[in-house]
Order: structure tokens, then sequence, then C-alpha cells
């Protein structure tokens, strides 16, 4: 790495100053971002975090030079190296993005060409190298094993559409990393990965950092990524910096209410289980309109009516700094900040609250399901001898949902959890297995038959933005069940404003398009679809993907209320195990299309049976800097492909108590007790040890 020659010290990398910035837009000019100023300090990496809307992925793209045509900077200087990169001109921009500057862009989909394989467009990443196409494939190959791609040899060729989307964001990752870049740019780099390759990509590119000295700049609202990740934190809000400091500073000694009532809305920092989570009150200000005073004053709860008016100073510490009124001058609170285990945030424990079991008769039933997809044509498959033209991508899945459960789904990306949804909907055929709905049997049922019963059950998609058409209204999204089903006599009009009501959603929003909603509110949006024929069930995927910890609080909330008020089942699939500890009755652990372990929640966190199940436990990112698993902690190995399942058990090849006969004999689901199983020869609970002490007197 080149020595760079820096305006603002030999410490510092690249330093924003002042930086203020507009978008220009039919509501007026928005002020997108105010006075930001920070150092990124060299061979560090930086996190920052904040509310959807707070402008974080927007400084990233000020220092790329990425902005939108309607983006007015007015006023700073972001400083890399003798270069201010707001006076670039396109040449050198272009000279700087890839080999010096590299991005991980949040949504895989839209930044990967869908025409193209990925062998040609990391070939193309590296255009400038003067390298053979071999050794280019080489290299592509290695980056995209290093990043926990199985079958890298053969997977390198594939398109984006054949990869899972936790796959896709890998090779996204993959592809940043390719030139070995003095600052990578990291937007969301984890959003959708679960928690065994989320540790892998925080040791990865932490290895990075240490290996080739680079600076990486990580956005994202997980706070257990920036935790286990980064040195420095910057915490934004509404267009503005509110906070500074080190890592340990910024979790351990917070001094802006802003940033204490984010890190008291995690699910991952709150041990008591209750179907509510705290969320920070209130929305974002609208930054078209004149701001002054305190940005944050209207959802504070520490604010008084000067905060209203009269800017907050900026109170340096160390290497950190805060703007807030409580810490300093005649309106400073010597009781501010209360210590760490003080709660500042009020908790609404409302009606939705901790349940026992669920009685009655299953509303789902599923038993030994087994959905295929073909690997080639009946033609292909007899010229090459191929036996078996096809994988187990679902394979002897059982599992039940009783009404006014919630049953949730946990795996690893590829594991089948969403293929499973969709096979319980009548998306996707199944080779085997029964699906039975209130009693009857649904399983490839045909459409015809099958559309009277969309109406009892239905589907939250994982994209809350893409699920929904970018020619329709609000309105006309929410009503359009109702067309479909038939209702043209009755008031659509007033049926969307009914359902924008019961999600909690301004009315005002119904002649909205999705392209002016945040992520909260598009998956509101998701919610009210799903509501709009009373359904029974709802198969939510991935319904907190992309959402920062209040937002999803009170995404997760509203399910809660709406499921005590109407008895709604879910069947919720996420690899978000903070919010399953929260919401879920039961869990269901998947790995390579199998359920490995089921029961209680409670249970299955407090002592897990299976050895995955424990690692996916053990392997969530705690919001605690000193809490830091070692790189050894993540599972090792890379997912077994579905085209060479193990003869064994799937999990053999990366269980890390794995014996012989793992490796030989196929694990059947024992019960453990009547309400638990688990598919493992040698379980961390011994079953007759657990059925002997369930005897005891």
């Amino acid at each position: 790495m080149k020595d760079m020659v820096s305006r603002t010290g030999n410490d510092t990398l690249l330093s924003i100053d002042g930086l203020t910035l507009d978008f220009r837009t039919n509501r007026g000019r928005v002020k997108a971002l105010r006075d930001i100023s920070f150092p990124v300090r060299k061979g560090r990496i930086l996190g920052i975090v904040g509310e959807s809307g707070s402008g974080k992925s927007t400084v990233l793209w000020s220092i790329l030079g990425l902005l939108a045509g309607n983006a007015d900077v007015t006023a700073g200087r972001i400083d890399y190296g003798d270069k201010n990169l707001l006076t670039l001109d396109a040449e050198g921009l272009r000279a700087l993005r890839g080999e010096e500057v590299s991005v991980v862009f949040q949504d895989p989909m839209t930044s990967q060409i869908p025409v193209l394989p990925y062998a040609r467009q990391m070939s193309d990443i590296l255009y400038r190298r003067s390298m053979s196409e071999a050794a280019k494939r080489a290299a592509a190959v290695d980056m995209l094993r290093r990043v926990g791609i199985p079958d890298p040899e053969s997977r390198v060729d594939a398109y984006p559409h054949q990869f899972s989307g936790g796959m896709r964001q890998r090779a996204g990752i993959a592809m940043s990393m390719l030139t070995g870049p003095n600052l990578l740019l990291a937007d969301e780099p984890t959003t959708a990965l679960d928690v065994t390759m989320e540790a892998q990509m925080i040791g990865l590119m932490r290895g990075l950092r240490d290996d080739f000295d680079t600076t990486i700049v990580v956005v994202s609202h997980n706070l257990g990524l920036i935790a286990e990740m980064c040195d420095d934190v910057v915490v934004m809000y509404a267009g503005e910096v509110v906070e500074t400091g080190e890592v340990h500073d910024i979790f351990h000694n917070a001094r802006h209410p802003y940033t204490r009532a984010l890190l008291e809305c995690d699910p991952a920092r709150i041990a008591d289980v209750t179907r509510k989570l705290p969320v920070i009150p209130g929305d974002i200000p609208d930054l078209t309109k004149p701001l002054a005073g305190c940005i944050f004053a209207g959802r504070c709860q520490k604010a008084m009516p000067a905060c209203v008016t009269t800017a907050p100073p900026l109170i340096k510490r160390g290497t950190g700094a805060a703007r807030c009124h409580l810490l300093e001058g005649p309106l400073a609170d010597p009781s501010w900040p209360p210590a760490p285990e003080v709660p500042t945030v009020a908790r609404d424990t409302g009606t939705a609250t901790v349940r026992g079991a669920a009685k009655g008769e299953p509303l789902l039933e599923v038993r030994d399901l087994n959905v295929q997809f073909r690997t080639m044509g009946a033609l292909k498959a007899r010229m090459n001898g191929v036996a078996r033209p096809f994988v187990d991508a679902v394979l002897d899945v059982s599992l039940d949902i009783r009404p006014g459960e919630t049953l949730a789904l946990v795996g690893e990306s590829g594991s089948g959890k969403t293929t499973l949804g969709r096979t319980i909907l009548n998306l996707q055929s199944a080779a085997g297995g029964s699906v039975r709905f209130d009693g009857a049997e649904i399983g490839n049922m045909a459409e015809r038959r099958f559309k009277p019963l969309r109406r009892d059950m239905a589907m939250m998609f994982q994209d809350p933005v893409g699920s929904l058409s970018p020619r329709k209204s609000v309105r006309a999204l929410i009503s359009e069940p109702l067309l479909i089903h038939g209702a043209e006599g009755r008031d659509l009009d007033a049926e969307a404003e009914r359902l924008a009501d019961m999600v909690r959603l301004p009315r005002g929003f119904l002649s909205r398009y999705p392209h002016e909603l945040s992520g909260g509110q598009a998956r509101r949006v998701g919610v009210a679809r799903a509501l709009a024929l009373n359904p029974r069930l709802i198969v939510a995927d991935e319904p907190t993907a992309g959402l920062d910890v209040s937002v999803q609080g009170e995404t997760l909330n509203l399910m809660a209320d709406l499921q005590a008020e109407h008895g709604l089942s879910y069947l919720i699939i996420t690899h978000n195990l903070p919010v399953v500890r929260h919401i879920a009755d039961r869990i269901a652990i998947m790995y390579l299309g199998r359920i490995v372990e089921d029961g209680p929640a409670a249970e299955v966190f407090a002592k897990p049976a299976h050895p995955y199940t424990r690692a996916l436990v053990e392997g969530v990112p705690q919001p605690d800097p000193d809490r830091r698993r070692p790189p050894s902690a993540a599972i090792e190995g890379e997912v077994p492909s579905l085209l060479r399942r193990p003869k064994g058990c799937d999990f053999a090849t990366r269980c890390p108590l794995a014996r012989d006969a793992c490796r030989v004999e196929k694990p059947e689901h024992r019960q453990l007790t009547p309400d638990r199983r688990h598919a493992c020869l040698f379980p961390l609970i011994d079953t007759q040890d657990n059925k002997n002490k369930t005897e005891t007197p």
C-alpha cells in the first residue's frame, strides 16, 4: 500500500470536513447532510450507525462521487491524501474507484449484472491488471472460496439469479476485495447473511484490514456487527453527526440520548423475554422544513424547551465528541448520562405478552415433505449416466403450527427455508410428503382449487420494496388482494384506509409510491397487503431484514398486536436469532434442507441439543466490544453442496464433535421430550438422562 500524504495528519487516511448536501425534489430541497465532519484513521475500521434516513449511505456515495443527479454539495470537503474528492473530475474518480477505494453495495441484485456470470464480472474488475484470463479466473475462484461460496470452481460460472440472497452478498464482498483496496466502503455488508456467515465476514474483513493494512468504513444498523468489527464509531441522526468515539466509549459510556436509545432498543441486549420490544417514539423529522435546535428534540425523552430552539454545543471527550445540551452549559444535567444498566427508553408491554403453549389441533401440518430441483434435462442425464438428475432442496421435513402460534424457521442461507415456505403456500411443487391446512390436504393442489384458500394464507416477502409494483400507489397496492379475490363491490378506498390504520401507516402515505417509502414504511405496506383478506396463517420471509433496531421493534410489536387481536399464526423465516428469542413460541432449525432440531424456543436457546443449533446460538454477534468472539468461534468449513450431500450427517463435515459414525450414518429424528425433537447421533443433551429427570418425582 502506497504511503499517503494527508492534509490532516499521518494517521488519517480520509477526512470529511463540514460536508453539507441537499437533494432537489418536488417537495423541496431535502437537507440530507448538514456539517458532517469526522476523520477516518488509517488501518482502522470505522462504523457509521443510525436509523434509515439518517444519511449514512449518502456519506459513502459522497466519497465515491456516486451521488444522484439531483444532489447538490453546498459546503465542505472530503480529503483523501492530497486530493479533495469533491473536486475530482470523472477521469480522476474512475482512476480512484476499484483500485484505491472499493465498495460493497447493500443490494447485490441491483449492483450485480444479471446477464453475466460471476467469472466475467470479476474478470472485468481486474481489467487494469496485466494478468491472463486463467489467472483472473483463479483469483476469482480463490476469493469466492474465502467468502464461503461452496464449489467455487463451478459456481464462479453461475449467474446472480442462481445464488440465494446471502450468497449474492458474499459474491459482492468477494468482488470488492479482488483489488486489495486502500479504503473499503461497505454499505450494510451483512444484511442478507446468517449469523455463521456474518461471523466469517467479520473475521474476513478484520483479516483484510490486518493483512493488507486496509482501512474500512462500514455502514450498518446491526449494533452487534459494529461492536465486533469496528474500532471507531460515528452515530448519525437525520443528516447530522450526533456522537463520535472509540467503540468501547460508545457502547459502554454513550453520552447522546439517541445513541443510548439505539443501544437500548437492540433485542440482543435485552435479557428479559417479552412480546414487546422497546422502540424510539416518533419518526425522523421532515428534512425539507426549516430546522432549528437539536434535531433529536422531538423524540428525546430528556428534551427541554430550549432544545427545540437552540442548537446544542459540541462537547469533546478524548478522541470523540457529542452534541447535547445535557452534557455542558446552563442546561447540563449532572445525572446524565445514567449508568448503562439504567434504561432511558420506555418499554410498552402492551397486550402481547408471553403465552403458554398453543393448544388445539394444528392449523398447518407438514409431514415428510420433499422438494427437488432438477439439475439437468432427462436427455442429458441419460447421456451422462446420471441416475438422479436433481437435488433435494427440502428433505424429510415435518412441522406443525397451531392457531395463534409463532413458529420460527432458522438456518443459514441456502438451507431451504424460503423453498419450504413457498411449498407450503403452493408456490412450489413438492416431490413427496404431505401439507395439510385446517385438516385438508393442499399439497400440489391445482391453482384453480387452491385460489380460495389464499384468503386464509398470505406471505410477507423478504424484500419489502422489490415485492411492490413501482407503478402503483400504496392505496392500489393495499387494495389489490381484494380485487384479485372478487371484492369489486366493496369500498376499496375505505378498505385501504382501514388497513393503513391497522398497521399504523398514516393515511397521507396512501397516495405515495414504493420509491417514496422508507424500509419500515414499505414493510408496513407489505403487512397491510398480507392482512387484506383476513388470513389465518402468514408466512413472513425475513420480516426484519434491512430494518434498523427501532423500526424492527415497531414491525414486530405490530405483528404481535395483530396476532393477539386476530389469532394469527405465523411461520417466520429468519436468521435473526435475537429477534426469534423474543417473538417465537417454537423454533425449528434447518440445515441443508433438513430440520435438525425443533422445540419450544426458550428451551432450545437455553440448552441446544444439536451442535449446529449451539453454533447458531453462540454465533450471534453481541453489541458489546468486550465480548468479541475469537475467529475460531465461527463454524469452520463450507456448507456442503446439494449436488454432493454428505453420506452421513449433513453437518458432519463442519461439526467439531463429529465421530466416525456421523460420517456414514444418517441420523433419524428422535424425540427428546414430547414437544422437542433432534436429528443427531450424539446430542448435546442425553435423551435417557433427560427422560430420567422428567420422571423423577
